[in-house]
């Protein structure tokens, strides 16, 4: 009874690690869903300004002489999805490498319980630093994780600083 007791507690150590990774990661896929649907909102835009800009230039409608017109507005709008979109892609590329390294950690550690397990059914003496070792793996990667999405988060008030800043001055 004593050695089972042992042994759920040697494997309890890898399930809190798994429960904490499981956490952080849902955080970060709602972060990445946001940013996803935000990509396709301004791509779609984008798409839409450039139909009104060719539509605009082949009916000649826009005086270049007029400075607040729709045509200017349209190009200017056009001209900050251009510069924001592709910091947001860059962005949105490192939340899916921490997802991905959330993803490793969690199989990981997954693995290192198969380890524990293994080294009390056989005794085997390899198996237990290799446990260890798998355990701290997968701690490593799940830090990995935190580190990419620091990254990201440290980016992050770029594009909004950008389209605020971009918005004010076109009002003065």
């Amino acid at each position: 009874m004593n050695n089972i007791q042992n042994v759920i507690s040697l494997i309890l150590a890898p399930v809190v690690m798994i429960s904490s990774c499981t956490l952080f990661m849902n955080g970060l896929l709602q972060r990445y869903d946001s940013l996803s649907a935000r990509l396709r909102a301004m791509h779609a835009e984008h798409m839409t300004l450039l139909r009104t800009i060719r539509e605009e230039n082949s009916a000649n409608q826009c005086d270049p002489r007029e400075i607040n017109n729709l045509c200017n507005l349209n190009k200017e709008r056009l001209n900050e999805l251009e510069t924001e979109m592709p910091h947001l892609l860059k962005r949105h590329r490192l939340q899916w490498n921490a997802i991905l390294a959330a993803e490793i950690s969690i199989g990981t550690l997954v693995f290192s319980m198969f380890e524990i397990g293994f080294h009390v059914i056989t005794h085997m003496p390899w198996v237990e630093p290799a446990a260890l070792f798998t355990l701290l793996v997968g701690a490593l990667v799940f830090l990995t994780c935190i580190m990419i999405t620091a990254v990201e988060f440290a980016t992050s008030p770029k594009a909004v600083t950008f389209e605020i800043k971009n918005g004010l001055e076109l009002s003065r």
